[in-house]
């Protein structure tokens, strides 16, 4: 569990288990990054909405001739990563 006390799977939420869909907290301090490597979520599609501040997001679609989607979110904004793809 994280500081704000973000702690969801599909053992506290059973209805999530088999979904295929991934749901994840992250707080980030004003001005602040992450640089993740290039990464696949093989089991589940991740959806991001940005509650606050502005964000770059992307992925190369490995089905598309590595083709790079990325855009600049801003508050109330939703971004779709599909599963199996890889993300920047």
């Amino acid at each position: 569990m994280n500081s704000v006390g973000s702690n969801v799977n599909v053992y506290k939420i059973p209805g999530f288990n088999t979904l295929g869909v991934s749901l994840i907290r992250i707080d980030f301090v004003p001005g602040g990054q992450c640089h993740k490597p290039p990464h696949t979520h093989p089991r589940a599609t991740e959806i991001l909405v940005l509650l606050e501040g502005t964000l770059v997001v992307g992925f190369l679609s490995n089905k598309d001739n590595n083709r790079l989607y990325s855009k600049v979110l801003y508050p109330g904004n939703v971004f779709v990563f599909p599963i199996g793809i890889c993300l920047k």
